[in-house]
C-alpha cells in the first residue's frame, strides 16, 4: 500500500505538468497563429497600397527567399529580385488591389504557412477594371521572434 501511495505521489505531479505545459502550448500557438495572420495581412495591405517599404519589412532579409506571382516567368531568388519583380507591378497596375479569402494557417515550430485563395481587382490601360483569381500560399519563419516571409507563391486558378 505504501508503495502505491509512493507511486500515485510521483504520478500525479507529473500529469499537473503535462496539463500545465500543453495549455502553455496551446496559448503559444494561439499567439504564433495571430502574429502569422498580422504578417500575413501586413503583406497583402502593402500589396495593395502598392508600399514597397513596408513590402522590405514584410520579407525576410536573413533567408534566401523565393517569390512566384501568377505573372511570373521565372521564380524570383532573392529579396532584391522580388522588390524588383514588385516594382515592376506597381508601375503596372497603379490601382491595384487583393483581398483574401479561405485563410488556412499552420504553425510548426519556427516555421508558418498560409494558403488563401486572392481575388486581385486592378484598372486596365483603357481605364476598365480586370479581376483575377489566385491560389496564394505564402511560408513564413520566425526569426529574432517576429514573422518574416520567405515565400509567396500565386498562381491562377484554372478557368
Amino acid at each position: 500500500m505504501k508503495l502505491i501511495r509512493f507511486a500515485v505521489g510521483l504520478i500525479a505531479p507529473a500529469f499537473i505538468m503535462a496539463g500545465s505545459m500543453t495549455h502553455s502550448a496551446i496559448a503559444q500557438e494561439a499567439s504564433d497563429l495571430d502574429d502569422v495572420r498580422a504578417a500575413n495581412d501586413a503583406f497583402y495591405r502593402a500589396l495593395s497600397a502598392r508600399d514597397l517599404g513596408v513590402m522590405w519589412k514584410v520579407w525576410s532579409y536573413k533567408t534566401e527567399i523565393r517569390h512566384i506571382s501568377p505573372r511570373n516567368k521565372v521564380i524570383n531568388v532573392g529579396l532584391d529580385a522580388a522588390m524588383r519583380n514588385w516594382k515592376g507591378l506597381f508601375a503596372a497596375f497603379p490601382e491595384f488591389r487583393i483581398t483574401c479569402e479561405q485563410e488556412y494557417i499552420r504553425v510548426n515550430g519556427e516555421t508558418a504557412w498560409v494558403s488563401v485563395i486572392e481575388k486581385a481587382q486592378w484598372k486596365n490601360d483603357d481605364g476598365e477594371t480586370e479581376t483575377a483569381t489566385h491560389f496564394g500560399t505564402n511560408i513564413f519563419e520566425k526569426q529574432d521572434g517576429r514573422w518574416f516571409m520567405v515565400y509567396h507563391h500565386g498562381s491562377a486558378v484554372p478557368q
